[in-house]
């Protein structure tokens, strides 16, 4: 059974919106209820209106999330089971905005109607896929346990997903587990962590994942732990193996000299000094940070896009633990995109820490035998050298695909870049490879900051969801998302453009005045039929048509703007 508990707000929505005006618009049991937000209130009104009926969705029609529907939401809650309620915000989203007339009640209740009966199916569309899920799933694999990963898992477990998270590292966290502190905002790593829970995750920590192969709809996975070997099959797979950095090597001689180290040492250093491990003497009266090092250069022509934020950040630790100490940044340009790297960018700046531009690497110089002394640079106007002084020179180098999961890659057939990272459906679908069921996610697929990482293994999470839903639901509802892309003859030019533009190479040339879909590589994407300018290609639809969908989109707008 359905019910709506209409919440009056003080009598404030009743005054727009009638009790009877929206229970006309409504199929399910509506019940009045005023002040949700008030706790005991709720309960009383909530006890009564559920008292003996075979309940099956409750929607609370209320105010936003944001005002007092979080808390409305949270009195009915903590009195049913979570996954049988939802909000409908009907007074942001459709009474306070709406003309106060008596002509605009029926608009005002048609719209808050809508609201509600969204809210219902959210709750039976989540219901639907759980329960598709649940039955003969095998489950998702995700290889990586860094933030990206244990997002992704934590997720899926979230929604009832059987999942397994596999690493090689003794416990999840990944490089994230050794740093102390993140940007911009500096928190803490170990918050990161514990904001994500693994209740309901099947780990295998300390575990290599040596082969992943795709037979019979799913896959296998080798799993090895010491000696233990096993294979186990699996619905679909995340692939979330982060990155390493690259070492500095015997960049400016760091084979020869002390003082040398890479911006992941310092990190360790800066975690130790912070939690008390060691002390605030042990770093240097002065530092010096090279940025892109082995990067943007002819082995390595890309920006890491982590680098500069990992130096800022740490050049910042050190100036908070140590004011007096001296910090200079070399860079050829220092890449802080966005509204928080910036602030945090002005921070260093403020603190005392020193951004010098130098043209090319070449044009540094190290100081000392044995250890650092100095740097040498030339100076502003081009002419003589300008000296640092240095006791530790920090290389900020990139990061690079994580050899193991290359091999991983090759043997699954994914596409990658020139760099060897993963390469989804870009722009459109990034988080997708182009072989089904296998979703990457973090630094696996291009450097990401930890907050990326996060977010990029819950969208992972959920395209998998989906992924194993279609797969469950019956053929005959599915048919129209099944059906390979179409090509018209009679209307096509045989011009090449879906041949050139399809990510799938589905679409090919049978001769040379005919162009054909090869259904098996079809996966409905739909770049063939927006970019054929005859309108030759095209998307089986039992559905509505995307012009349909577009004309019922606009309609309620041009209606508001009247």
């Amino acid at each position: 059974m359905k019910i709506c508990l209409y919440c009056t707000c003080m009598g404030q929505n009743a005054r727009m919106l009638s009790e009877n005006s929206l229970r006309a618009a409504l199929d399910p049991d509506m019940r009045l209820v005023d002040r949700m937000c008030d706790a005991t209130r709720c309960s009383e009104v909530l006890a009564e209106a559920v008292a003996g009926t075979p309940l099956s969705h409750v929607v609370v029609a209320a105010c936003s999330h944001g005002a007092r529907g979080g808390e409305a939401l949270n009195c009915v809650r903590s009195a049913l089971p979570e996954s049988r309620v939802e909000l409908a915000d009907i007074r942001e989203g459709c009474i306070w905005h709406a003309p106060a007339s008596d002509e605009g009640e029926q608009e005002r209740a048609a719209q808050a109607a809508a609201l509600v009966c969204m809210a219902f199916v959210r709750l039976e569309c989540s219901e639907v896929v759980s329960e598709a899920i649940e039955t003969g799933s095998q489950g998702i694999l995700v290889v990586g346990a860094g933030p990206a990963g244990i997002a992704a898992a934590s997720a899926l477990a979230g929604l009832g997903v059987p999942v397994t998270l596999a690493d090689r590292r003794p416990s999840p966290g990944g490089m994230v587990a050794i740093l102390g502190k993140l940007f911009p905002r500096m928190h803490q790593s170990t918050d990161v962590l514990t904001a994500l829970p693994l209740d309901g995750v099947t780990l295998r920590m300390g575990c290599d994942v040596v082969s992943l192969r795709r037979e019979e709809g799913a896959y296998t996975a080798k799993l090895r732990k010491g000696d233990d070997c096993r294979e186990e099959r699996f619905d679909a797979l995340i692939l979330a193996m982060g990155a390493q950095p690259v070492l500095p090597g015997a960049a400016f001689g760091a084979k020869e000299r002390k003082g040398i180290m890479s911006q992941m040492e310092l990190d360790t250093l800066l975690t130790a000094v912070e939690t008390g491990r060691k002390e605030v003497a042990q770093l240097a009266d002065s530092y010096v940070f090279v940025q892109c090092v082995h990067a943007r250069s002819t082995d390595r022509p890309y920006c890491s896009a982590v680098c500069c934020p990992t130096a800022v950040k740490n050049a910042l630790r050190v100036k908070t633990l140590r004011p007096e100490a001296e910090v200079v940044v070399l860079n050829r340009q220092m890449v802080m995109p966005g509204i928080a790297l910036e602030e945090l960018y002005r921070d260093a700046m403020q603190a005392g820490v020193r951004f010098v531009h130098v043209d090319t690497l070449n044009d540094i110089r190290v100081e000392g035998k044995e250890r650092v002394e100095a740097v040498v640079i030339p100076s502003l106007d081009a002419e003589g050298e300008r000296r640092i002084t240095a006791e530790a020179l920090v290389c900020s180098t990139p990061l690079q695909p994580v050899p193991s999961s290359v091999e991983l890659t090759r043997q699954l057939g994914i596409c990658t870049d020139a760099q060897g990272f993963m390469r989804g459906h870009e722009p459109a679908h990034p988080l997708e490879s182009n072989v089904e069921g296998v979703f990457i996610c973090g630094s696996a697929r291009w450097p990401a900051y930890v907050d990326q990482a996060v977010a990029q293994g819950r969208a992972a999470a959920a395209l998998a969801v989906r992924f194993m839903r279609e797969r469950r639901m019956p053929m005959d509802e599915i048919a129209d998302l099944r059906v390979s892309a179409r090509i018209s003859q009679e209307l096509c030019s045989a011009c090449g453009r879906c041949v050139e533009a399809c990510p799938h190479a589905a679409c090919f040339f049978a001769d040379e005045s005919e162009v054909r879909v090869a259904e098996e590589l079809c996966r409905r994407c739909g770049v063939c039929a927006a970019i054929c300018p005859c309108g030759a290609a095209w998307l089986p639809m039992a559905s509505p048509t995307p012009r349909e969908i577009l004309a019922a989109v606009r309609q309620p707008q041009q209606r508001s703007l009247t």
